[in-house]
């Protein structure tokens, strides 16, 4: 249901996501000894999950929400 709202999928398992917040969660309780996190946008990769959400906040929430009202 609503699965066109999932669009941050795990690299592992391919299960989607809604929000980013859900997929970084489900990779480290699922796929532990995964060493980096990808972002789901653009690719890029980090070390940390405090890293990738700020990336996420700072390249592709302002960006969306800038283009929205542009």
């Amino acid at each position: 249901m609503f699965n066109f709202l999932k669009k941050h999928k795990c690299e592992y398992c391919k299960k989607k996501f809604r929000k980013i917040e859900y997929l970084m969660h489900h990779t480290l309780l699922n796929h532990p000894d995964s060493s980096t996190y990808d972002c789901s946008n653009c690719g890029e990769k980090f070390s940390d999950m405090d890293k990738l959400k700020a990336h996420v906040k700072k390249m592709h929430f302002y960006k969306k929400k800038l283009q929205e009202k542009g």
